[in-house]
């Protein structure tokens, strides 16, 4: 097997598996932070568009010995954009006291929850009529905690990466 095959194979199965009955898969979800360690939501748009954001909280982490049903909290956050996106975009996941809840381009549809120790969050990209989707990433604060200003984590199937930002943008939708 050849280069070449070594990295499209697996790659295309991952994204085979992401599209098998859902939304096609139109670029990736991933998180990074600001200078003060905000979380910020990223997406890269290879081809096509999205027009919004989803951010669900999941069981804890540590859930495994406690009924699962009663650890996930009953809200999802939501974010629409001004503009339909296509290419690089980031907004806040969390808004700090005494700040607006919206963006330039990117408007919550309530005030975001504050993110929590030990649980688990899924971050994915959407479009208002189902036509194309980003892949989701799922992330929790210690995650976060490992990041630098510069470094986007994202996720290609079950595989999470850990690149610059600029590596992101330059390369991530190489993979679809």
């Amino acid at each position: 097997m050849t280069t070449w095959q070594r990295r499209v194979l697996p790659t295309a199965s991952a994204l085979f598996a992401l599209t098998g009955c859902t939304v096609p898969v139109a670029g990736f979800t991933g998180v990074t932070v600001t200078a003060e360690g905000e979380p910020l939501g990223v997406i890269l748009v290879g081809h096509d568009r999205i027009d919004g954001a989803v951010l669900y909280p999941e069981a804890e982490v540590a859930a495994d010995a406690k009924d699962a049903a009663e650890e996930e909290p009953e809200y999802t956050d939501f974010w629409t954009s001004a503009t339909p996106v296509g290419g690089y975009t980031s907004w806040p996941l969390t808004v700090p006291p005494g700040l607006d809840t919206a963006t330039d381009f990117w408007t919550p549809d309530a005030p975001p929850h504050a993110l929590e120790p030990g649980r688990r969050y899924t971050l994915q990209g959407t479009s208002d009529d189902n036509s194309w989707a980003t892949s989701h990433h799922t992330f929790t604060l210690a995650d976060l905690k490992k990041l630098t200003p510069d470094q986007v984590s994202y996720s290609v199937g079950d595989e999470v990466r850990t690149t610059t930002v600029a590596d992101f943008r330059a390369h991530a939708c190489a993979d679809l």
